[in-house]
């Protein structure tokens, strides 16, 4: 009997010092290359970011890709605990909360060095590109401030056709986030690359990116808790920094 309470003490002990099983935790995201895709190594720099975070905190990720539409509506029914990348602002906040920010992201001007070979390197209001044309594509952010401006812009179906459109000299910038930027460039015309430029004046101050969590998800305040330390640790011990330079070592300054 003796034995038996003893061979029983010892189990439960075991079973109190086993690890923790990780909890998975429901992502979504979509298509937005170089940040995240499918087709990028480790799922591209934010994923991997994500992915570590939660890792840290005890979490195996579940992620799956949507359309941003569906991103979006996955995470405000509770369907999934946060998605990304994404921006906070006022509409948004209203029906989610948002991480602190994995990166910071800042658009700038880009052209074609053969037919623009003397840009306005720095500029202290838009009002001085009047004279340049602009390419722009439609629903972006800065449409609202070119037309306050009143800049001579021409749409194009995408930023592709507009670096395209640049290099034919029928446009001479095109505004994009830098990373995105250079990862068109040398994705879609590689050849051509170093032709390539844009002006060091950014057209917006850091934007943040971070996750956008749920309301409606099991215990998404604690989850959302949770990855915001891990974060926080990655930050400080320079592994933040490290994933960000690793996969974009040709965009400075670092962010």
């Amino acid at each position: 009997m003796r034995r038996l309470l003893l061979l029983s003490a010892f189990a439960l002990l075991l079973a109190f010092r086993a690890p923790a099983a990780e909890q998975t935790v429901d992502l979504a995201t979509g298509e937005w290359p170089p940040y995240v895709s499918q087709q990028l190594p480790a799922q591209g720099a934010f994923t991997e970011i994500v992915r570590e975070a939660f890792r840290r905190a005890g979490y195996r990720v579940q992620l799956t890709f949507q359309s941003w539409p569906q991103t979006e509506w996955l995470t405000k029914t509770g369907k999934a605990a946060a998605a990304f990348p994404y921006r906070p602002t006022p509409e948004r906040e209203r029906d989610f909360d948002f991480s602190a920010p994995l990166m910071r992201a800042n658009s700038y001007l880009f052209y074609h060095k053969p037919h623009l070979p003397h840009p306005p390197q720095q500029f202290k209001s838009l009002d001085e590109l009047r004279g340049y044309r602009i390419a722009i594509q439609l629903g972006y952010w800065y449409i609202p401030m070119f037309q306050q401006h009143r800049l001579n812009t021409l749409l194009t179906p995408d930023e592709v056709n507009a670096l395209r459109q640049l290099q034919l000299g029928h446009m001479d910038l095109v505004p994009m986030v830098l990373e995105r930027g250079l990862y068109l460039i040398h994705n879609s015309m590689p050849e051509h690359e170093k032709e390539f430029g844009y002006i060091s004046t950014p057209m917006d101050k850091d934007t943040p990116l971070g996750l956008m969590f749920s309301r409606n998800y099991p215990q998404a305040e604690r989850i959302r808790e949770d990855f915001g330390r891990a974060l926080a640790q990655m930050e400080k011990d320079g592994s933040l920094k490290a994933i960000y330079q690793r996969h974009f070592p040709e965009a400075t300054p670092p962010r």
